[in-house]
């Protein structure tokens, strides 16, 4: 039954090595041994389904710390999404995440558009986004690798129909790995994949990116 979340209280710090209670309008859950949280944006109801975003963190192993409704709440951005933001601590990977079981448990939970939900990440959590971009692609509107700390090209064409907005810096390690694999989904026939270059920039794009208007304009434009 799809109840409106409230605000965790001190149940997020029994799960999260960071307070559910940064991220407002959050409640802390766990699907098998993956703790995620889950958020609402302003004047949630369960009467009207709602975009979402299914975020993963980067080598910091927090799901809170560059939660993207915070910095869009800084920067004073419409945010009306929901965010689903799985905690991958300890030696998980998040390529061994089940993000599909993980989606459907939290689909229960709240008023999803199953026609816009988006896959974003940053540094590790961008290498996520492109292993799993792979295995639930059909589930997605679009997805969007930041500065990825890594990427396989390997079955990258099961992709290849859905709209991907890669962000890296052009002064980052990862930069041509980037490169390759947009050039992958291109020899596919892909036609709705991008690289957005930041010229001189280094590996910690993310926070700007979570503050730009544009990057959930850009989301919100494509829907199933």
């Amino acid at each position: 039954m799809k109840n409106k979340i409230i605000i965790a209280t001190l149940l997020g710090c029994l799960y999260f090595p960071c307070s559910a209670q940064e991220i407002d309008r959050a409640v802390a859950k766990k699907f098998k041994d993956i703790p995620y949280l889950l958020s609402t944006p302003e004047n949630y109801t369960a009467d009207q389904i709602y975009p979402t975003i299914i975020f993963l963190h980067g080598g910091d192993r927090s799901n809170t710390k560059h939660h993207p409704s915070k910095y869009a709440k800084r920067a004073e951005i419409d945010f009306p999404f929901i965010v689903i933001a799985p905690s991958c601590t300890g030696g998980c990977s998040w390529s061994s995440v089940d993000l599909e079981g993980l989606f459907k448990q939290a689909s229960a939970d709240v008023s999803i558009d199953p026609s816009r939900v988006y896959l974003t990440g940053y540094s590790m959590g961008g290498a996520g986004t492109w292993a799993n971009l792979k295995k639930i692609h059909h589930l997605l509107a679009a997805a969007a690798p930041l500065a990825p700390a890594g990427g396989n090209t390997s079955n990258l064409c099961v992709a290849k129909d859905l709209p991907i907005r890669v962000y890296h810096g052009t002064a980052d390690y990862g930069y041509k790995n980037s490169q390759k694999m947009v050039k992958a989904l291109n020899d596919c026939g892909a036609s709705q994949v991008e690289l957005v270059p930041l010229e001189g920039k280094g590996h910690g794009i993310w926070p700007g990116i979570f503050s730009d208007q544009t990057f959930y304009d850009w989301l919100l434009s494509k829907k199933k």
